[in-house]
């Protein structure tokens, strides 16, 4: 009787800290989804490439923005994009609300070492419209130098 309690406390425990986990992680999503909403300068000098294609679909748009052509080294990098989404719809994200890991380095591919070509966020929209992206990127691998980027294309 006593293991089956030890391990149901241990079993709650872990729930409990990956709820937390969890929970850190969808209020950095808010945070960066309410800055990126009320942003109104931009970046317009960034060391890389940033394209949005838009997609006919039957009753929406489809968008992909694609982050590519780094011109400097790019760790542990966060992306989203807001196409004035709703608040029932999710923004597209990367490294935000997920464990994953992308790198860019110049000239480098090693999908191993989680080293991209580049990174791409997919998104529904109604119309054609503007999209603002939020890029967050570490120069090092030892994450001591943290660069934010707001970008704005017009569509």
């Amino acid at each position: 009787m006593k293991k089956i309690l030890l391990c149901l406390l241990i079993s709650l425990f872990c729930v409990a800290c990956q709820s937390s986990s969890s929970d850190e992680q969808f209020q950095e999503y808010y945070q960066i989804k309410e800055q990126l909403i009320s942003h109104q300068e931009f970046d317009t000098d960034y060391p890389f490439h940033v394209q949005v294609v838009f997609y006919d679909l039957e009753d929406s748009y489809r968008y992909d923005v694609i982050i590519d052509q780094p011109q400097v080294d790019m760790y542990y990098i966060e992306a989203m994009a807001y196409a004035h989404e709703d608040d029932q719809k999710m923004c597209p994200v990367l490294g935000i609300v997920d464990d994953s890991i992308s790198h860019m380095k110049v000239d480098y591919i090693d999908k191993s070492q989680h080293f991209y070509k580049g990174v791409q966020l997919s998104g529904e929209t109604e119309k054609i419209q503007d999209v603002k992206i939020y890029v967050c990127y570490y120069l090092d691998k030892e994450k001591t130098q943290k660069v934010e980027k707001y970008i704005e294309v017009q569509s």
